[in-house]
């Protein structure tokens, strides 16, 4: 008999690894959840393994990821950060009455306006990915705290084929949050410096499910679950896996 309690899905972010949910995943087992955290295509090795993924395979993998959980479970709660926040979004409203909840950090459905235009051209004209294969990470992940950014496993830069093929993800997203029914936990932290804040307050307008909710964590930048507010942010996720329509059928904040 599948279980009557919801698996959870954590899916990464862009050039980055499951290692991003380890406070979530200690959480998670610790309350005799069971989750999978994946390893998404083209993560984990090399940038140049990147360089050859697009959106598709991202998603591909998430689907996976997904069925394999609802084989054994009635129901799955996604949580996504960046752009596994954009394929969660997806999966929530391509697995319906599955997808007990989702909780979106981070939601990239547009990045900052040099970022953004950078990735639309690019999209649009492929001869730039010769031209300039990889965009250096300057200042390393998108987190407050220097020793969490040092200890982090994630790639020093990003291929820009794959970048620009995001576009096609937050296109996706956007198309389907509209149509979400499920429960949804928007997080997002106030100075991120990939996704502006902005975007929390765009996908909860969007959003026309009754039970949703935006939280904005005032200390914490892009990546949510490992930066200085990573216990409220923990904490937020697992009483929204407990109780999704109880969690977010309040007024947003």
């Amino acid at each position: 008999m599948a279980a009557q309690r919801p698996a959870v899905l954590c899916l990464h972010g862009l050039t980055s690894t499951p290692y991003e949910w380890r406070p979530l995943s200690d959480a998670l087992a610790a309350e005799g959840y069971a989750f999978d955290a994946p390893v998404l295509v083209g993560h984990g090795t090399r940038p140049e393994a990147l360089a050859h993924t697009r959106w598709p395979d991202w998603l591909g993998a998430a689907r996976r990821a997904f069925d394999a959980l609802a084989a054994e479970h009635d129901r799955v709660v996604l949580v996504g950060l960046s752009m596994g926040a954009l394929c969660a979004t997806v999966l929530a409203h391509e697995r319906g009455a599955r997808v007990a909840g989702l909780a979106a950090m981070a939601l990239p459905l547009e990045l900052t306006v040099k970022n953004q235009a950078v990735v639309e051209l690019a999209r649009r004209a492929p001869v730039l990915h010769t031209l300039m294969p990889y965009i250096k990470k300057k200042a390393g992940p998108d987190v407050s705290d220097p020793a969490v950014a040092a200890a982090m496993p994630s790639y020093d830069r990003i291929p820009l084929a794959a970048a620009a093929s995001m576009v096609d993800g937050q296109r996706a997203a956007l198309a389907r949050l509209p149509r979400l029914g499920c429960p949804v936990l928007l997080q997002h932290g106030r100075d991120d410096h990939v996704a502006p804040v902005r975007n929390a307050r765009k996908a909860l307008d969007l959003l026309r499910t009754r039970h949703k909710r935006a939280i904005i964590y005032p200390n914490s930048w892009h990546i949510l679950p490992l930066d200085v507010d990573h216990e409220q942010v923990t904490a937020d996720v697992l009483a929204f896996v407990r109780d999704p329509q109880g969690f977010t059928g309040i007024a947003p904040t």
